[in-house]
């Protein structure tokens, strides 16, 4: 049975940005033009990230969940 991209991001059971192991969680964003808004200040690592990939999710940790949702910076995403 295949399975979408999601579903082999979720089982990979590793964080996206730090690559822990524990307290997976999903963010998402609604639109994919919402991350390069004109105007705004430079981007954090997670957006560049999100962008490249062309991808609305990101698996992450909550610790790194947190942390974007406070708009503190997170570890240096891997490529």
């Amino acid at each position: 049975m295949k399975r979408n991209e999601l579903i082999h991001r979720l089982l990979a059971e590793c964080c996206e940005i730090c690559e822990t192991r524990t307290n997976l969680e999903v963010h998402h964003v609604r639109k994919l033009a919402d991350l390069n808004r004109p105007g705004r200040r430079e981007r954090p690592g997670w957006v560049h990230l999100m962008a490249m990939r062309r991808r609305k999710t990101l698996v992450i940790c909550r610790r790194c969940h947190e942390d974007i949702h406070a708009g503190r910076p997170t570890a240096a995403p891997r490529k």
